[in-house]
């Protein structure tokens, strides 16, 4: 018999301030070479009992047992969270570096783990400009470079395409082959089938642990987790029923590539359609196009009313302490109260299958993903709009919770609503009235030979609708980043040409000197030579300008604060006005002239030396810096790895950032403003933008665990 990786006895777990037990008396063991398939519906404790095999935590009762030398390691959900470094090969090997290999190892591992899952040609490339598949495929290659005895998939293909997610359980199929172990978290019985072994977990309980064909033959189990029955069938659509949206010759691209050019179709009053096609191939971005949180670059969006999104990503979309707070949120911006407000609340949350009477005053961030996910469907459902798009609305459901949100863009179309998805399941689009497959729909408009597509006739209760108001927030947070973002390819010039150690050393000479600047001459002067510095390096000036312009009312907002707080009590300088407590003294506007002149001085340093510099040249240049430092003991690494880090955190929060405005856009809370009131109203973003940043450093630091760093 196969020798016994890591056994459980009686283990009980509970989170941290929570009563309810999301392990409860699990006794099971993993042998070496099986293949377990881990089931189970949202919040039943499949990715608690993943993280305790990885060990990531010990259980508050009971033992977990690890045969001597055995390695786990796990993949998680959400591939962003687990990427690590923001250049590929060095992702890839952390692990290896954390297991205290050689060089030459260390090197092996990488190229060979990058090769195995398809992305030995993008070893050198940034991680954040990958698709989310190769995301994905990189997640896996920085656990499989550790040579993992046991290998923890926690629904990793969830977010990915059919030919993505193919491509994955090979690679899964491949690594068992190879006499490892492979527990699979999963909501999808196809996947079951790759198994030998299958648990089952019920609230924290295991209610199944058994082969393959024993649970295929226990009808009462599977029809317990995905339901007796086939989704809703689609229904045949009336010639005459009435065109609710109407997109012609939509485009759109970004700076550097074309996403979709020309898409013509529309869609009728009562009707659920499903947008299907392959990861990163665009139907995000035509969705926001048709909510108006972009702005097409070319073509028209006629609609019956505004369209409302709701974003694939749930956690960013959530911002209320409790539940139906969030739901309520968005139709009490549009001036829906009392009874009204309540009945939208409580009919919205029971459609999703979030029961208002059970949920209504649960904490929004204490609940499962999958409720998370439901709740955010609530919050745009609420908002009542004729034409509803949603992103990807069952990703990370259960079976039956799956099913239950179909049926729920069902009866938003049998109640009059016109309801677009985008699904990866072909069973999903299966049930909608109509599908729009993203491969014929952008074959068929950029054919010039093909036929014209053909609209129905013109419909007066259709209005033409453009960028939504106050949508540039999301341009102008673009274009203020792209101030302190790398380039795709580091252009040829004097700075560029300089060592890792030589851009470090002018840089941090520079930053000292803007910061240790006393006089405002002086500041002048640092100021011309990071002008200097910048062309040199052929950095566009531009972008810190715009940046400046954009953040000129928080300039001014802390002059004032200056001007209002600055102590008096040591200064001889003239005073130049006076009047009730406010005293302006020569000293006073000195000071706050200085900060004037060292915020662009800092932005353009800041900005020419990341436009300068790859991640892999400041990485070295760290630690050519820091060398005699770790000559004497000093962890250095320690520092070098925040600094990398900081520079992958720093763009998975500008993109959290550009989530939550989007949502607050669709809930409407920006509307109308304008001026000092637009100001004060990006004041709501700090609460849910704080929430995020504690989440993504709970995923850095779940994924530095899972390299094993210590």
């Amino acid at each position: 018999m196969a020798e016994v990786l890591l056994e459980l006895q009686h283990a009980y777990y509970s989170y941290p301030q929570t009563d309810v037990q999301a392990l409860n008396d699990v006794t099971l063991s993993v042998r070496q070479g099986e293949y377990i398939a881990l089931l189970g519906a949202n919040g039943s404790g499949k990715s608690t009992l993943a993280r305790l095999f990885a060990g990531f935590f010990e259980p508050d009762s009971g033992t977990r047992t690890v045969a001597g030398g055995v390695i786990p390691g796990i993949v998680f959900q959400q591939p962003k969270d687990q990427i690590v470094a923001a250049v590929v090969e060095r992702d890839t090997s952390f692990g290896p570096q954390n297991l205290d290999m050689d060089d030459g190892e260390i090197e092996l591992r990488t190229m060979e783990c990058l090769s195995l899952v398809g992305l030995g040609d993008r070893a050198l490339s940034r991680s954040y400009e990958l698709s989310l598949g190769q995301t994905q495929r990189l997640a896996f290659a920085g656990i499989l470079a550790l040579f993992p005895d046991l290998l923890i998939l926690d629904e990793v293909t969830a977010m990915l395409d059919p030919a993505a997610r193919h491509e994955i359980l090979q690679l899964i199929d491949g690594w068992q082959k190879k006499g490892h172990a492979v527990i699979h978290v999963t909501h999808d019985l196809d996947e079951t089938l790759h198994a030998d072994r299958v648990i089952v977990l019920d609230h924290g309980r295991v209610v199944f642990d058994g082969d393959r064909q024993s649970f295929m033959a226990d009808g009462s189990l599977l029809n317990s987790l995905f339901g007796a029955g086939s989704l809703s069938e689609s229904r045949s659509v009336p010639e005459n029923a009435e065109t609710t949206l109407r997109v012609r010759n939509l485009s759109f691209s970004y700076p550097s590539r074309k996403v979709f050019s020309n898409l013509s179709f529309e869609l009728k009053k009562g009707t659920v359609t499903a947008l299907t096609g392959p990861s990163g191939c665009g139907k995000s971005t035509l969705f926001e196009c048709l909510a108006g949180l972009r702005a097409a670059g070319g073509g028209t969006i006629e609609a019956s009313g505004r369209p409302v999104l709701a974003l694939q990503e749930s956690e960013a979309s959530l911002f209320e302490t409790y539940a139906a707070d969030d739901v309520a949120f968005g139709p009490g911006k549009k001036g829906l109260e009392g009874e009204a407000l309540v009945e939208s609340v409580k009919k919205s949350m029971d459609m999703v299958g979030l029961p208002y009477d059970e949920f209504a005053d649960r904490g929004t961030f204490k609940l499962s993903g999958g409720e998370k996910r439901k709740l955010s469907l609530a919050g745009i459902i609420a908002l009542g709009a004729d034409v509803m798009i949603f992103d990807e609305p069952t990703s990370a459901l259960d079976p039956l919770s799956r099913k239950k949100v179909l049926e729920s863009l069902r009866n938003l179309a049998d109640n009059g609503k016109t309801v677009l998805f985008s699904t990866h399941r072909m069973e999903e689009a299966d049930i909608a009235d109509n599908r729009l497959v993203w491969e014929n729909l952008t074959a068929e408009q950029n054919s010039d030979s093909g036929p014209e597509k053909k609209t129905s006739a013109e419909n007066e209760n259709l209005n033409e609708y453009k960028l939504m108001p106050n949508a540039s927030l999301l341009s102008s947070l673009q274009k203020t980043a792209s101030a302190l973002t790398a380039p795709p390819e580091i252009p040829d010039s004097v700075i560029g040409k300089l060592g890792a150690g030589g851009k470090f050393a002018l840089f941090l000479a520079l930053f000292v000197g803007i910061l240790a600047s006393g006089s405002l001459w002086f500041s002048l002067a640092m100021l011309f030579l990071t002008v200097c510095y910048a062309l040199l390096a052929k950095y566009p000036l531009k972008k810190p300008l715009y940046a400046l312009w954009k953040l000129l009312p928080l300039l001014i907002l802390f002059s004032a604060f200056q001007f209002v707080f600055y102590s008096t009590s040591a200064d001889t300088t003239p005073v130049l006005f006076k009047w009730k407590w406010l005293v302006i003294t020569q000293a006073k506007v000195g000071t706050v002239l200085k900060s004037f002149v060292r915020a662009p001085a800092v932005i353009i340093a800041l900005g020419t030396f990341i436009f300068s510099t790859d991640e892999r040249q400041i990485m070295d240049g760290m630690a050519v810096l820091l060398k005699p430092l770790s000559m004497i003991g000093v962890p250095v690494r320690y520092f070098v790895l925040t600094v990398g880090i900081m520079f992958r955190f720093v763009p998975l929060l500008l993109e959290e950032l550009s989530d939550i405005i989007k949502t607050q856009l669709v809930r409407g809370v920006f509307s109308d403003a304008k001026g000092l009131k637009k100001i004060l109203m990006l004041v709501p973003l700090f609460v849910p933008l704080i929430l995020q940043t504690f989440r993504k450093s709970q995923a850095v630091a779940d994924a530095l665990t899972a390299r094993y760093f210590s």
